[in-house]
């Protein structure tokens, strides 16, 4: 089973680009985030075209829980303490704007996604003291919250924060309705970009001329100007589809260590968690971990499907929403979104809208990429960097002790092969295929996730599947494929 909305809403299909072609503003990305900025600029009149990789919403829209909360975590402390209390409130807006925006225009449009106004509730099994500091914040930021020792879980919660008139919904059927009248290329693959000329070129050549240029596309691409390697890294998640006997009104999140994650829809029940740095799941095992887990909260579940997503997690916990760099004008990007991308997706779309019909800029916005000077990019590589070293260390310096044919069937790894250090998945039936090791994008050493059979970079979050094709940026080529052996 794919994940819950793709089973549930058929999207249309959209023809590819297939010549040259002109346009006033160009969307790279046909995510909500994408799809959403393109909606709200055709309601102030403006033309843009989205131009998707692969089909819309086929990348984390539609992976997502379908929550529209602004309960994110322990982020309001976090934000008071490390900018502001009216930067933290802004925050607080804009996430409270978003969810009534949503309630309002499906409303107005009469959209049917299965909207439904709920409570989010943060719990820890753990500590309660986090958890009573965030409270205290959260009331700081004017947001609509109480404390409490009990929910519709389980007991042994220590403690749990009630955010009030939250949402949840279908996000494919909410994007079936807003599609309607947008420009949209799929499977249009944007390769490479010409800073100078806002000029886009496909993997197939084609050319895109552009006035303006948004930066859709989960994790840009271009490394300079703005640097988001240096200010990003990406995280799995993995969740299970259950057939849940009971229904769950509201949606929970346990601010632990694993971030466990429920909500019921229809009659299943997502129950996600087991997060981790993209290229750090060596060991596997993690839908087994979720099975663990569930059954403490019901042993008699019914599995019908698993899945997993990925989502890029800024340096400093918020997203970076406005001009993609001060150097490059007309330029604007969303990403960034540390796994609400249901709300900064709609508050995100809002600024992009504005910036680019009212000539704005947002730098005293919270959400401003250029927040980051000389000493925040100095200290955001201190924070990321180490992983980029390890990672270059290891494809240039580590040589593997493991034979090919050591290597057991079904699995994959990185291996000695002919004197080299290459990258072998095994199948059931012992055929190999054979990759590089080193990731196209900034050259890190790859690593196997063994439950979803792909080559992940622990570096960036560039994902390929077994025989090196791209899965997800921010790489924009394939891994080199060496051979199959029988």
């Amino acid at each position: 089973m794919d994940a819950l909305w793709k089973n549930t809403t058929d999207l249309p299909d959209y023809e590819s680009l297939k010549s040259n072609i002109n346009v006033d503003i160009a969307i790279i990305g046909g995510g909500l985030a994408g799809i959403l900025t393109a909606y709200k600029l055709k309601e102030k009149g403006l033309n843009a075209v989205i131009f998707e990789a692969d089909k819309i919403c086929s990348g984390t829209t539609g992976y997502t829980t379908g929550k529209i909360s602004l309960a994110h975590g322990l982020i309001y402390n976090y934000l008071i303490d490390n900018f502001s209390l009216e930067q933290a409130v802004e925050y607080a807006d804009c996430n409270k704007k978003a969810i009534n925006e949503y309630e309002e225009l499906i409303n107005k449009e009469n959209i049917d996604c299965e909207f439904e106004k709920c409570s989010s509730y943060l719990y820890s099994a753990l500590y309660d003291y986090n958890l009573k500091e965030e409270f205290k914040a959260a009331k700081k930021c004017n947001l609509e919250c109480e404390y409490l020792e009990e929910s519709e879980l389980p007991k042994g919660i220590k403690g749990a924060i009630k955010y009030k008139n939250q949402g949840k919904f279908n996000p494919l059927k909410f994007v079936k309705h807003i599609i309607k009248d947008l420009k949209i290329y799929e499977h249009t693959f944007i390769k490479e970009f010409d800073e100078q000329n806002k000029l886009l070129t496909t993997d197939k050549g084609y050319k895109v001329k552009a006035d303006k240029i948004v930066f859709a596309c989960h994790y840009p691409f271009v490394n300079s100007p703005g640097y988001y390697f240096l200010r990003m890294h990406q995280e799995r998640s993995y969740f299970l589809i259950c057939e849940n006997k009971k229904k769950l009104k509201n949606i929970y999140l346990n601010v632990d260590e694993k971030g466990y994650s429920f909500r019921s829809y229809d009659k299943y029940l997502l129950f996600g968690g087991e997060k981790h740095r993209t290229g750090g799941n060596k060991e596997g095992y993690k839908y087994n971990l979720l099975r663990e887990k569930l059954k403490t909260f019901d042993k008699n579940y019914n599995e019908v499907g698993h899945y997993s997503t990925q989502d890029c997690m800024s340096i400093d916990k918020v997203p970076y929403i406005g001009l993609f760099s001060d150097s490059l004008k007309d330029i604007y990007v969303l990403t960034g979104f540390n796994k609400w991308g249901m709300t900064s997706s709609m508050f995100g779309s809002d600024i992009i809208a504005d910036m680019i019909s009212n000539g704005l800029d947002n730098k005293n916005s919270i959400f401003c990429p250029s927040r980051f000077d000389t000493k925040g990019v100095a200290k955001s590589a201190i924070k990321e960097g180490p992983y980029s070293i390890k990672g270059l260390s290891k494809e240039f310096l580590n040589i593997p002790n493991t034979e090919l044919d050591k290597l057991l069937l079904g699995h994959g790894g990185v291996v000695k092969y002919n004197g080299k250090k290459v990258g072998v998945y095994k199948d059931e039936d012992g055929k190999c295929y054979i990759v590089s090791t080193k990731c196209p994008h900034l050259g890190c050493e790859i690593s196997w996730n063994p439950d979803e059979k792909s080559w992940d970079c622990p570096c960036h979050g560039s994902r390929f599947d077994y025989m090196g094709n791209i899965i997800n940026d921010p790489s924009v080529e394939n891994l080199e494929f060496i051979e199959k052996k029988q």
